[in-house]
């Protein structure tokens, strides 16, 4: 493993701890000695957020930070990022464009339109059918499935 150095010239074990333990939180320890560039889309993404992680933050700013995953790795991430930012206090900004992840796995959402500000609050309280419309421009409803979860169903273009 390569070793990370402090501006003293000392090894930083705790870093490499730390990243060893991110990427294991993430399902990928077998990823530490590989080069970005061997790795797939998906991959870079959850290196990218194991480093995000292991840095210890006090707020993660994560700009669609489920791109490039496959549906398993969309949810995993979302309960991890849930499950830690609960555990160590993180303020958790996410940039999302699935609605329906929006829906059931955040705790406050803020829809942007035109580079505005058009509605801001509870997932279920914001993501309305005349939302839906007027920013998405679809005929769209919020149902909710014999699970409890909600999922936004679409009708057509508006």
């Amino acid at each position: 493993m390569p070793a990370l150095f402090s501006a003293s010239g000392a090894l930083e074990e705790d870093a490499i701890q730390s990243a060893l333990e991110s990427l294991t939180l993430f399902g990928i320890p077998q990823l530490a000695m590989q080069a970005m560039d061997e790795l797939s889309g998906g991959q870079r993404q959850l290196v990218g957020l194991a480093q995000a992680l292991s840095r210890k933050p006090q707020a993660l700013l994560l700009d669609e930070p489920l791109s490039a995953l496959d549906l398993h790795h969309q949810f995993a991430v979302m309960d991890i990022l849930r499950r830690e930012s609960a555990a160590h206090q993180l303020v958790t900004v996410l940039v999302l464009h699935d609605l329906n992840i929006a829906l059931n796995m955040t705790d406050f959402v803020t829809v942007l339109h035109d580079g505005q500000m058009v509605a801001s609050g509870p997932p279920t309280a914001v993501l309305t059918p005349e939302l839906l419309r007027d920013v998405y421009r679809v005929h769209a409803r919020v149902e909710e499935g014999a699970d409890g979860k909600k999922f936004v169903s679409v009708d057509g273009i508006a």
